[in-house]
């Protein structure tokens, strides 16, 4: 692994830019790649003419001193915020309120504030879906759908999608890595995002819901940074998500508008939904990444270890630090 400085990330995650900045702070040339018009993956808002909502990951909280070490500088910066909203759960109607035994933080204003941030002056191509990667003698080429191939070569790629995603991708070329992400199961998540045009008298701000097609759902407006408009996510289970997962955006809306409605007390005004495909590792491996160094070819994701925030964060950052610690030592 000799002289890795131009290094492709696909994929403009938590887990890509964290290791984009591990690789940036060891002197590497750093360029991302995303099929979406932002940065944040799961870590993510959408916007709507008066309203909005955080319709990915819905908060995060911080185990271990690494990270812990890291958020400390994110709320120095400013795009965090403790959410000290009521979180309860409800199973047969009981709702018990939950102990807090650890912060829960989100981004200000939204949830991809923090992937905005953390991207900081690296270089992102968005609508870029990379649909091939070619090894030739000038280094690893990338094509995209939107824009073909791109002009410049690198010496190493990085991809930090979801497993499926990662191996379609890889195809039959680079088995162990294809074998890797094959073996990797991913549950899906339906997510409902609504507007009310009057407080719902809920007594509380979120809830893990059992005995319902919802395993989640929280009052969006109570987060820092947020409008005042009433916006509430509504996060189906997995079980009932994977029964739905090829059908519409139409056909689903229709039952989980009416579940969410039981619940409420009041019709949505407006709303719309969204299909996680790859929410959440069902079979968490045994490492943070992995990492090929005789092709320069490496992968990493929440879908390693844990699908949350830090778990992709930490799966970014150890990956670019185990990087540039081969480099520096050949």
């Amino acid at each position: 692994m000799k002289n890795l400085q131009r290094v492709a990330i696909i994929g403009a995650g938590v887990a890509g830019i964290s290791c984009a900045r591990a690789l940036k702070a060891s002197g590497k040339l750093v360029t991302l790649f995303d099929k979406s018009t932002g940065p944040g993956g799961r870590a993510s808002h959408r916007l709507f003419e008066h309203w909005g909502a955080d319709h990915g990951a819905q908060y995060f909280t911080a185990k271990r001193d690494l990270f812990k070490k890291e958020v400390n500088t994110w709320i120095k910066a400013g795009v965090i915020e403790p959410w000290l909203g009521k979180i309860v759960s409800i199973n047969k109607k009981q709702i018990t309120e939950v102990d807090n035994l650890g912060q829960r933080y989100v981004g200000t204003p939204n949830m991809n504030s923090l992937a905005k941030y953390l991207a900081g002056d690296i270089p992102v191509m968005l609508s870029h879906t990379i649909s091939k990667i070619a090894k030739t003698e000038e280094g690893w080429m990338l094509v995209s759908k939107e824009k073909g191939q791109h002009p410049k070569s690198f010496d190493l790629i990085i991809i930090a999608i979801p497993p499926k995603q990662a191996e379609s991708l890889l195809g039959s070329q680079f088995q162990s890595l294809s074998e890797i992400c094959a073996n990797a199961r991913m549950l899906p998540c339906w997510t409902l995002i609504s507007f009310f045009d009057r407080p719902i008298a809920l007594p509380f701000d979120g809830a893990f819901v059992a005995d319902s097609p919802f395993s989640w759902i929280a009052r969006d407006n109570s987060k820092p940074g947020r409008s005042d408009s009433e916006t509430w996510i509504a996060q189906a289970n997995h079980e009932w998500s994977k029964k739905r997962v090829e059908m519409t955006n139409y056909q689903v809306e229709s039952e989980l508008v009416s579940e969410f409605e039981k619940i409420s007390g009041q019709p949505c005004k407006l709303y719309q939904s969204h299909l996680w495909r790859y929410a959440k590792v069902e079979n968490p491996q045994d490492q943070y990444f992995y990492l090929d160094a005789n092709q320069n070819l490496a992968l990493c994701g929440d879908w390693f270890i844990e699908s949350t925030i830090e778990g992709a964060w930490t799966s970014g950052y150890k990956l670019g630090n185990a990087i540039s610690a081969m480099n520096a030592a050949s």
